[in-house]
């Protein structure tokens, strides 16, 4: 893969959470955000005219605790959640959770070290501390999974998940690249895992950059050996920006959810929560 160049301008940016900005974790709830991150952000969104999302697996509510203060434009759930730039807030059609609930608590319960998450319109089971129950999981899901119409399974990093049909991270990347600020610039993607790839195989579509964190086949062009990696090429990419910039012409204070951008509840896959 070739080399990373630094973030330019007229970038609109899409970010992975998890195993990308912040290193993985035993379980999710500790993942630890590096301190100098959040101002890392605050400048990229500011130099960026807004056009910096976050797209992850997490919800939007535990994405806002990782990098509060910050209410960055945010695809939640692989896009069945999602928070335009001008706040507006848009969710997937949903499907019964409940009909997958008792025999995936069992599958659970009958397996130390699973464990099983629930989300809005999603949900996850972890084997991270017992990676040799993957088959049985897949499985297991995919049983749980025949009765139920408008979901579909994904495989992610020691986890399988159940979320809305026909919703991927190329489908929230798309949706967000139609409305301002985003519109018109050139999209960049930065994820690790294989349900990073729909948004690395978008990007590509409209003429932008994927970049891989981590190496193994896949569709995004250029890569980055770790998280740590990946930081330093937007903290590098901040510090550049705020040079060419020069210094401000008196301290401001950018707003937690920047205002403009347009609704995006034209789309037909979304409606507004």
């Amino acid at each position: 893969m070739s080399s990373l160049s630094l973030i330019a301008p007229d970038t609109a940016l899409f970010l992975d959470f998890d195993g990308t900005l912040a290193d993985l974790a035993p379980r999710p709830d500790l993942v630890q955000v590096e301190a100098e991150l959040v101002g890392t952000l605050r400048a990229l969104h500011r130099h960026l005219d807004g056009a910096l999302a976050i797209v992850s697996g997490r919800t939007i509510a535990e994405l806002d605790h990782f990098l509060q203060p910050l209410k960055l434009p945010t695809a939640g759930v692989h896009g069945a959640e999602m928070r335009a730039a001008d706040g507006s807030r848009l969710e997937a059609p949903g499907f019964d959770l409940d009909k997958l609930l008792p025999s995936l608590e069992a599958l659970v319960a009958a397996n130390p070290g699973l464990r099983l998450e629930r989300k809005p319109m999603a949900l996850a089971v972890h084997y991270r501390a017992v990676p040799a129950l993957e088959a049985l999981v897949r499985d297991q899901v995919a049983d749980a999974l025949c009765n139920v119409s408008g979901a579909e399974m994904l495989h992610g990093k020691m986890v399988v998940e159940v979320k809305p049909a026909g919703v991927t991270k190329g489908s929230a990347i798309e949706l967000m690249m139609r409305s301002a600020p985003f519109a018109g610039r050139r999209p960049v993607f930065a994820g690790d895992d294989v349900t990073d790839e729909d948004g690395f195989a978008m990007v590509n579509h409209l003429g932008g950059l994927g970049v891989l964190v981590g190496q193994r086949q896949s569709a995004a062009s250029v890569s980055v050996p770790a998280p740590a990696d990946l930081r330093a090429w937007l903290h590098h990419s901040a510090r550049a920006l705020d040079s060419a910039a020069g210094p401000p012409a008196s301290p401001a204070t950018p707003p937690a959810v920047p205002p403009g951008g347009q609704d995006m509840a034209s789309s037909s896959n979304h409606r507004a929560s």
